[in-house]
């Protein structure tokens, strides 16, 4: 029988894809920042700081319950794929129904007939390329002892998240783009040192809670430094690379040490099984494919939502979690009824089967007879 996952992970799984659609809002909310209003600007820029948590916390899930595996299962990564294509090809005929208007170029076309290849969605991407490099990055976990493990996580946090975090530039390009494997790889490995040696990580849900809420504070304290800096012309902080990202992104030390304390709270709060949550949670990955993908973030920003023009409101902050929980919502029951419809159909394909069976088998003993 197989046993049910306790759902304080699963209720994660909630929280971190909340997170990180609360930091889409920010990040394609097409804000001016005007330099003379620093306060207002680090309330705006806020949300940001939780999307990588979520995209950390999502890997540090999968790296704990994978890092004991020796197999890829093939049918995880079927079933990723499968879901992926299934809301990438309905963008794109409802794009071609409502005439292109805009919506479509030859780029997006491909994009969307190849997500996978062409990184549309680059967790997934990524994610997957993680995956199949799963069984031999167990097989690191597996030979380190706990005093080389902690020399290994220092070297790649020191090489692809501190010098990056604070210069810009690394040893490895590639690990300097938030949206790589590199970077998950290195989140795959804190989360299977948790795992590996979770009986020494033991530490009180205060502890953890309030060190969380530290950290968040000393992020908000460097935007806010940022904007001050961008107020006195040193720095562009609304350049192309959004220089404010850089501090939030995946492989930022300030978003690993926030994330790392997140999860480690979550793992350590009992939530029995709950039907609701463990389902909801399910839907968590096509939550992040619908809104994230091109058609819908050219309609969600450009044609429906346009929160900019609220930038200089004192509730912005409550604008954009209003605006996030409305697309959290909303890509949520597309995923709902996405999942009830396929049970439906294979219960009428199972019915049918039996059906078939059941009139097959009455066939011959009427002949019999």
């Amino acid at each position: 029988m197989k046993k049910d996952r306790k759902s304080n992970i699963e209720l994660l799984r909630i929280v971190s894809m909340f997170m990180i659609v609360f930091s889409h809002v920010t990040w394609e909310g097409r804000f001016s920042y005007p330099k003379s209003n620093i306060p207002h600007n680090t309330i705006i820029q806020f949300p940001w700081l939780f999307g990588q948590i979520g995209v950390i916390v999502f890997t540090l899930i999968s790296a704990y319950f994978l890092s004991k595996k020796k197999e890829v299962n093939v049918k995880s990564i079927s079933k990723l794929a499968k879901i992926t294509w299934f809301w990438s090809i309905l963008a794109l005929m409802v794009a071609i129904t409502m005439g292109g208007n805009g919506l479509l170029n030859l780029k997006i076309i491909i994009n969307l007939l190849f997500p996978i290849l062409r990184g549309t969605y680059w967790y997934v991407t990524a994610y997957i390329a993680m995956y199949l490099l799963m069984p031999y990055l167990n097989i690191v976990i597996d030979k380190l002892n706990k005093r080389n493990y902690i020399i290994f996580l220092t070297l790649l946090l020191v090489i692809c998240s501190v010098i990056p975090t604070f210069t810009g530039v690394t040893a490895i390009d590639s690990a300097n783009n938030s949206g790589s494997v590199y970077s998950l790889i290195v989140i795959y490995f804190i989360g299977g040192f948790i795992r590996k040696f979770e009986n020494d990580l033991v530490y009180s849900n205060k502890k953890l809670i309030g060190l969380f809420i530290i950290s968040i504070i000393i992020s908000t304290i460097i935007l806010y430094l940022l904007n001050f800096l961008n107020s006195r012309g040193i720095i562009d902080i609304n350049s192309t690379n959004k220089l404010y990202g850089r501090f939030a992104k995946t492989n930022s030390i300030f978003q690993i040490i926030s994330s790392t304390l997140l999860f480690l709270f979550f793992k350590n709060i009992n939530i029995n099984y709950s039907k609701v949550i463990n389902y909801i949670a399910g839907s968590m990955i096509s939550v992040y494919i619908i809104h994230t993908n091109p058609v819908v973030m050219n309609i969600l920003w450009n044609k429906i939502i346009r929160i900019n023009i609220y930038e200089r409101s004192q509730y912005i902050l409550f604008i954009e979690l209003v605006v996030a929980a409305g697309v959290f919502c909303s890509s949520l029951i597309l995923d709902i009824l996405r999942r009830e419809i396929l049970d439906f159909c294979k219960k009428k394909v199972v019915l049918r089967k039996h059906q078939m069976t059941d009139n097959a088998i009455f066939d011959r003993r009427k002949k019999v007879a």
